[in-house]
């Protein structure tokens, strides 16, 4: 439908958009739509010959306190419209907004580009149909609560970025909405590399000037090249993890997620779900459409079983059977979910002892020390404690704002000559 849109500039008082439809509605013109603003009345009419047209305009001039008529390409709206497209276009992060209902209201190209999925197949769709793995944009919508940079990556389509969500309130504080924002994490780490000047090596932040650190060091770099799975050994507080971040994130797989999970800290019946998933129906409680698990999100990455030791007999089982096969069942279940994860496993437990006493698998265990890795404790690389104090004591002072302490020659002999049962944790917990 062809139109016409004016732009009315007046003097506010009671009565005029009424004078002005009266005006309006006695020629028989149609009114597609109004806006008003303080001193400014806006019109968009249906297209009309144009000597009714000049008529329209000397009776809308007639009326009291409407100063001129003055001809628009826009209504203020579509201004508005035109402005957010442009910003949504130019934007490099994507942008994925739904209404109340959950149904996706805005998708600028770069969410196309970094969820690998077309407008079409998005925009004007429920999230629940098109979009499964940003669920937590759902939960911003029930609760108003907000998250930020949530990693996600997602086999099937092959994405892989940071996310953060935000509840949309209309004036009355109620939700009509939320949005989330997407960074690519390709982008993200060229990020870190155009701030810092290089890529944050993954091996840097291991802090060491011992023969028998760098030893270790130097077997995790040629651990990371592979894809075999691996079996960290060293009491707590040695570093585990820290080292098997650094492995993953020198290997191949260092694009995609890192998934780390302490097996001593969930109960036995939540870990299963939370490992392996379940589907809908499986328990009591269960989320609508069921929940992947940590393989499942892992996929094309690495886990970490932390204190894998603590693993029950029966998810001994179940995890066999996943580093046998690549393969898992979800909790209440039947389909057999293919999973491509490096595994590795940690644990501060003396696993031989364990398997002599039937606590924990044989044939587990040789699946799981394929490449064993043994951290030394900190008693073993006296070398090193000057470094990390050193670390610790202008972390904490930056934290706090307070110049660097020094540490006397006396305290730093102490600290040498202890024997640091609790490891590289206990020394910062006492600095």
């Amino acid at each position: 439908m062809e139109t016409i849109r004016l732009k009315l500039p007046n003097v506010d008082r009671v009565g005029l958009v009424l004078d002005i439809s009266h005006t309006l509605v006695t020629r028989r013109i149609n009114i597609i739509s109004m806006e008003v603003e303080p001193n400014i009345t806006y019109l968009e009419l249906e297209a009309m010959p144009e000597k009714v047209r000049r008529e329209v305009e000397e009776a809308l001039l007639s009326i009291p306190q409407i100063i001129e008529v003055v001809t628009v390409d826009l209504m203020p709206h579509q201004v508005r419209a035109e402005q957010l497209k442009a910003v949504m276009m130019a934007v490099s992060d994507g942008i994925v907004a739904i209404d109340s209902s959950g149904l996706v209201t805005q998708y600028n190209p770069a969410a196309e580009q970094i969820l690998h999925l077309s407008r079409d197949r998005v925009l004007g769709h429920l999230l629940t149909e098109c979009l499964p793995e940003e669920m937590p944009l759902l939960e911003t919508l029930r609760s108003g609560i907000s998250y930020n940079n949530q990693e996600t990556a997602h086999e099937q389509t092959k994405s892989h970025y940071l996310a953060s969500g935000r509840p949309i309130f209309d004036p009355a504080g109620r939700i009509i909405g939320a949005v989330a924002v997407l960074k690519d994490i390709s982008e993200v780490r060229e990020l870190v590399q155009s701030v810092t000047g290089q890529m944050p090596a993954a091996f840097e932040r291991i802090r060491h000037e011992s023969t028998v650190m760098k030893r270790a060091i130097a077997m995790a770099k040629t651990i990371a090249r592979g894809e075999s799975t691996v079996l960290l050994r060293g009491e707590t507080g040695t570093g585990k993890e820290m080292f098997a971040r650094a492995i993953h994130e020198a290997s191949p797989r260092a694009t995609r997620m890192f998934v780390p999970i302490n097996c001593a800290a969930i109960p036995d019946h939540l870990l299963e779900s939370e490992l392996f998933g379940y589907e809908e129906g499986a328990f009591s409680g269960a989320a609508r459409g069921g929940k992947k698990g940590l393989f499942e999100y892992a996929t094309g990455g690495t886990i970490l079983l932390d204190e894998v030791a603590e693993l029950s007999p029966p998810l001994q089982a179940k995890l066999l059977r996943v580093l046998q096969d690549g393969k898992l069942r979800r909790v209440g279940g039947t389909k057999e979910i293919v999973v491509d994860v490096r595994v590795m496993a940690a644990t501060h437990r003396n696993l031989e002892e364990l398997m002599a006493q039937g606590m924990f698998r044989d044939d587990l265990y040789y699946r799981l020390n394929v490449i064993p890795l043994f951290l030394p404790p900190l008693r073993e690389r006296p070398d090193d404690i000057p470094l990390l104090a050193e670390l610790f004591l202008q972390r904490f002072a930056a934290r706090m704002k307070k110049p660097v302490p020094a540490l006397g020659e006396d305290a730093m002999a102490k600290l040498i000559r202890y024997s640091w049962p609790g490891n590289i944790r206990e020394l910062e917990n006492i600095l």
